[in-house]
């Protein structure tokens, strides 16, 4: 199994994400992983810092192989609250890391 170093390495897009878990398989590689809990995010509507997460939602990313293998990045990102009241948004969505 990788170690969280060697898999930063090949895949330097997941290094400020939590990589839950990697499964390979002949059919190729699946990558969970989630952003960051506690890291506030800025929102894209008038660039705030928040941390209320209003929920989660996974993103399906595709990356290039590894190894031969087709590679899958499942990532879980957090919707936040705004904290500004006269921000049109009331919710974003953090960006993903991937």
């Amino acid at each position: 199994m990788l170690c969280s170093v060697e898999l930063a390495r090949l895949l330097p897009q997941l290094v400020d994400v939590l990589v839950v878990s990697v499964d390979v398989s002949d059919a190729g590689v699946a990558i969970h992983a989630r952003t960051k809990s506690g890291v506030p995010a800025g929102c894209t509507g008038c660039g705030r810092l928040s941390e209320w997460c209003h929920s989660r939602y996974v993103r399906r990313l595709a990356d290039a192989s590894l190894g031969g293998r087709p590679v899958r990045i499942d990532l879980s990102v957090r919707r936040l609250y705004c904290e500004n009241a006269s921000c049109p948004k009331v919710t974003f969505a953090e960006p993903g890391g991937a």
